[in-house]
């Protein structure tokens, strides 16, 4: 068969651009199934999502338990057999272990109640005894006994009674009427920083041993030695 030039040029035209097209190269989109259409699903490459480190916080401290009874910071303890009595304030862990002071008591014996008892409220500066004698910084612990200073002949702290004080109804004998009777110092401490509600404990014998020194000598005429404000005059 004989092909004219024209027709020749136009086949040589068609082969090259048919090994053009066939040498070109390109990137293919990811494909995933087909549509409705019968057309390819195109879905884009996943784009890495960068997730923020966790920044570490600091463990908060525990909160230590608070004083579970912080209206009374004192517990009384009264041992009949040594007539003492011990001042306790609380530790580090709220317990009464702290000795504030050790003092010398009368009491009354077998009058003298024992057992554990709350102070009263219902305070008197100075107290009046039905038979006679006043007393300083009276509490009441039990019914109508208290704990409270020496003893005098009226509510005047230039009064005292020395026998009552220091000698043979002193103060560390058995000679009230169950009151607990003690130098001014400690009466006073006691009216003042034991409210109403504190614990007084009171035992027979003396089961922890406990020891104070004798009652301070009497050095001006008719005043406890302890009674420091009635000495500088207020």
């Amino acid at each position: 068969m004989k092909y004219t030039k024209p027709l020749l040029i136009l086949m040589l035209l068609a082969v090259m651009l048919l090994l053009v097209g066939c040498g070109e190269t390109t990137e293919q989109p990811d494909v995933v199934g087909v549509n409705d259409t019968g057309e390819p699903l195109v879905t884009a490459a996943p784009t890495a999502v960068s997730t923020p480190t966790p920044v570490p916080t600091d463990t908060p401290e525990p909160t230590p338990p608070g004083d579970p009874d912080p209206d009374h910071p004192y517990y009384l303890y009264v041992e009949k057999g040594s007539h003492t009595l011990t001042i306790y304030g609380k530790d580090d862990n709220y317990n009464y272990t702290v000795v504030v002071g050790v003092y010398k008591v009368a009491h009354g014996g077998n009058r003298t109640p024992t057992g554990i008892f709350t102070l009263s409220g219902d305070r008197e500066r100075w107290h009046d005894f039905p038979l006679g004698g006043s007393a300083q910084y009276a509490t009441p612990y039990w019914g109508n006994l208290f704990v409270h200073s020496p003893m005098y002949g009226a509510q005047d702290p230039s009064r005292i009674w020395p026998s009552y004080y220091s000698g043979d109804k002193g103060i560390g004998t058995d000679s009230t009427g169950g009151c607990l009777r003690m130098v001014t110092e400690a009466a006073k401490f006691i009216y003042n920083n034991c409210p109403e509600g504190t614990k007084l404990e009171i035992v027979n014998g003396s089961p922890r041993g406990t020891t104070s020194a004798d009652v301070p000598p009497i050095q001006k005429k008719g005043y406890d030695p302890t009674d420091v404000d009635a000495l500088n005059g207020d």
